[in-house]
């Protein structure tokens, strides 16, 4: 039987195999994959109305330093810089620094560095806390990362992952496509489980359901999805996708959803670092 680290890495690796196939076949070039929607990333740091940032906060002292892994646009980053000395991030999309640069350049925040890297290979200091939310799903070798993590922080560990992989969402579309079954990546509660036989038991609060994000109108649906489906457009599998969206998806207030999408969960997992 397998432990929950080796599964948890079996299933990385079949996830990404199954899209290195599709993406050989069509020749697809993934140098910066969020480049389509990294704009989306982007949140207003001084905004009042989220439960998960407002948790988050409360988790960090006013005056201490913080190290965001995988920060993306700095939508948590950018909300801390406003309390801690510095903030640095680690981040190694193109796309992502240059939304993270003009969202804190807007808001006139001034203490925030980048290193573009991803974490396994990045060079910063250690911070009193460490936060790296909704990174881990992709991540083959989740004992060194996790490690990383905690060996960089002087007093809190924090992640942040949902019960499912955010790309869950898309997975139906996958077999229309592409004529097999989506394999889906580890989330939340495998993350647990191998925490868990590292010797590291976190606390977890998790937060609140909420739907999960809308696509703005069908053409950026399609978009999206031709993205994160390794579709070319004009190719069979365009067609074959635009008849699954006709299947699929659902025009609702404010966007369009896939169709029978359930309300989401994500959850804290907190913990002190080992020392010594």
């Amino acid at each position: 039987m397998l432990g929950a680290i080796e599964a948890w890495k079996r299933r990385v690796e079949t996830h990404h195999a199954q899209s290195e196939a599709v993406m050989a076949a069509a020749s697809w070039s993934d140098d910066d994959f969020w480049q389509p929607y990294a704009r989306y990333f982007r949140v207003d740091p001084r905004r009042q109305d989220d439960p998960v940032l407002d948790l988050l906060m409360s988790m960090v002292e006013p005056g201490s330093t913080a190290l965001d892994v995988g920060g993306g646009a700095g939508r948590m980053a950018l909300p801390m810089a406003l309390k801690c000395e510095h903030v640095a991030v680690v981040e190694p999309s193109d796309s992502m620094i240059t939304q993270l640069r003009e969202s804190s350049s807007e808001a006139r925040i001034g203490n925030v560095s980048v290193t573009q890297a991803v974490w396994e290979d990045a060079r910063v200091e250690e911070a009193d806390i460490v936060l790296c939310a909704h990174v881990v799903y992709g991540v083959a070798d989740i004992e060194p990362f996790i490690r990383k993590l905690d060996g960089h922080a002087s007093s809190l560990v924090v992640i942040l992952a949902f019960v499912e992989s955010p790309m869950t969402r898309i997975s139906r579309f996958w077999k229309p496509v592409h004529g097999e079954e989506r394999i889906d990546m580890p989330a939340l509660p495998e993350l647990v489980s191998a925490l868990w036989e590292m010797g590291i038991y976190p606390d977890v609060q998790m937060m609140g359901p909420v739907m999960p994000d809308k696509f703005e109108d069908r053409e950026v649906a399609l978009t999206q999805l031709r993205n994160r489906l390794y579709v070319r457009a004009g190719s069979e599998e365009e067609i074959r996708l635009k008849s699954a969206m006709d299947e699929l998806l659902l025009d609702v207030d404010g966007g369009v959803m896939v169709k029978g999408v359930a309300q989401v969960r994500q959850g804290f997992l907190t913990w002190k670092p080992e020392r010594g």
